[in-house]
């Protein structure tokens, strides 16, 4: 199977009812000619806890910390083809994580089982690097003092070599370097590259993503960036893009039917506080599925 071209696969959205953790895929489909992966070829994903997605339903086998649950998208793309998966997604991962030991000893670094017989590879990370995706939710602290301004971009501005300026590039090019060893472990495979979802709104503002009104360009720059970076490195290594970031239009934190949770933690229990709803990971399984149709 040799590798596909980068590829930018933008879903005009739909306005879809949210699921919650009792949500199930269902049992797996039966597997035919139509994907690129067949029943008992090894599928990895690779990922942090956007592709882990906790507390969107039942915690796989061993997921410990990691919180992996068996309704996130690698488990419903299993399901679907029938391949082998190996979730090595792992909340709070970074692209450093693709290396190194994970949270604790019952998770190996994610690159572990990644090997020239892996036939398929879900890679979702980079927002953890820097502590990116942090600055988002330490900006919301501000809010409680600041609800009009823009503290954060102001504040950002005097951190010197810690300034996104600085950082996004840095993790940018930490994305990239992960994406070229990956496919250096996976010669063969079909690397699909998944980016993250909008999470503030286009315009305005809401209580459920809390920032002070002058930041949400802030927090749209973060994600925007970590998706630049996604997306070089998937066109670097010819792998195929999916870019969730234009797929969730219309379905940011404030929007009437979210993607992503917002703050505090809905009532609802279906998803971790700024973290994606089950009907997320249905939306990138979709995707990465009509992706590796053959």
């Amino acid at each position: 199977m040799k590798p596909r071209s980068a590829l930018v696969i933008a879903l005009l959205a739909v306005a879809t009812a949210l699921t919650g953790c009792k949500d199930d895929p269902g049992p797996p489909a039966t597997p035919d000619w139509k994907y690129q992966v067949h029943v008992g070829d090894q599928y990895v994903a690779l990922g942090d806890s956007y592709t882990s997605a906790p507390r969107t339903g039942h915690k796989a086998p061993d997921s410990g910390e990691c919180q992996n649950t068996v309704v996130n998208y690698p488990h419903r793309i299993a399901r679907a083809t029938g391949a082998d998966l190996v979730d090595n997604s792992c909340s709070g991962a970074t692209t450093g994580t693709l290396k190194r030991q994970q949270l604790d000893v019952g998770h190996p670094p994610q690159l572990a089982d990644v090997d020239e017989d892996t036939a398929l590879i879900t890679f979702r990370l980079g927002a953890n690097d820097k502590s990116l995706y942090a600055h988002i939710i330490q900006c919301s602290l501000l809010s409680l003092t600041d609800k009009e301004g823009d503290p954060c971009t102001e504040l950002d501005k005097d951190q010197g070599k810690k300034r996104l300026a600085v950082i996004i590039p840095e993790a940018q090019d930490a994305i990239e370097k992960a994406l070229v060893t990956v496919r250096e472990r996976a010669p063969e495979a079909r690397i699909v590259v998944i980016s993250y979802p909008r999470v503030a709104p286009d315009k305005g503002s809401c209580k459920k993503f809390p920032l002070p009104h002058g930041d949400y360009a802030y927090a749209r720059r973060i994600i925007k960036g970590v998706n630049k970076g996604l997306e070089k490195g998937a066109e670097k290594i010819d792998a195929t893009y999916i870019d969730m970031y234009a797929a969730s239009k219309g379905h940011d934190v404030c929007s009437k039917h979210p993607w992503v949770a917002g703050f505090p933690r809905p009532k609802s229990g279906d998803a971790a506080a700024w973290h994606p709803y089950p009907v997320e990971g249905k939306e990138v399984a979709k995707l990465v599925l009509a992706a590796i149709r053959s």
